[in-house]
């Protein structure tokens, strides 16, 4: 418990230190609305990007074969579908994996040699953070309305718990002083 008090303070601090104003309020439902609209364009676009693909394995054998007799397209009203460069098979080389290889077929000094050169080869790159957002009714939301009905129903077992044993308290102490020696 003294953990999320702890890293709440903390968050606390780091918001202030940011100084939320409400423009940048304002910027993070943006943000989230744009987030909203792109995974919507992007489901649109999956699912065109299905259908294209299917038109394509159907239409591209046809033109192949038309191509074999001078023929390299077929017009509509509105469109004229064409092969824009031709097919054809390619070989790929992995030469990292050569290399790999080759070092366990040299001597040491080679070997040290050639490791050496493929150190000077590496480079480095910086990652950005990325950051995500989510409408609250989602995910962080539904969380922590379940975590604050649970301490709800903690809450009220321990004082129903509390209760029956005052109950039991209170009928000990009736059985060991009658009402004639209260009085």
């Amino acid at each position: 418990m003294l953990l999320k008090e702890v890293t709440e303070i903390i968050k606390e601090e780091i918001i202030k230190e940011f100084q939320l104003n409400k423009s940048i309020l304002e910027k993070v439902d943006e943000f989230g609305e744009l987030s909203d609209e792109i995974d919507k364009v992007k489901t649109q676009l999956e699912e065109m990007k299905k259908k294209y693909e299917g038109l394509e394995e159907e239409l591209r054998p046809l033109l192949e074969e038309l191509s074999k007799y001078n023929q390299k397209s077929i017009q509509t009203e509105k469109y004229l579908l064409s092969i824009k460069r031709f097919g054809y098979e390619k070989e790929n080389l992995k030469y990292k994996e050569v290399f790999e290889q080759s070092l366990t077929k040299v001597n040491k000094n080679t070997k040290k040699l050639l490791e050496d050169l493929l150190q000077t080869t590496k480079t480095i790159s910086k990652v950005v953070t990325s950051i995500g957002v989510q409408k609250l009714g989602e995910g962080f939301f539904t969380v922590f309305i379940n975590n604050v009905k649970k301490l709800i129903n903690r809450l009220v077992g321990n004082v129903k718990n509390i209760s029956d044993d005052m109950d039991d308290l209170i009928l000990i102490i009736k059985k060991l002083f009658p009402k004639e020696t209260i009085e």
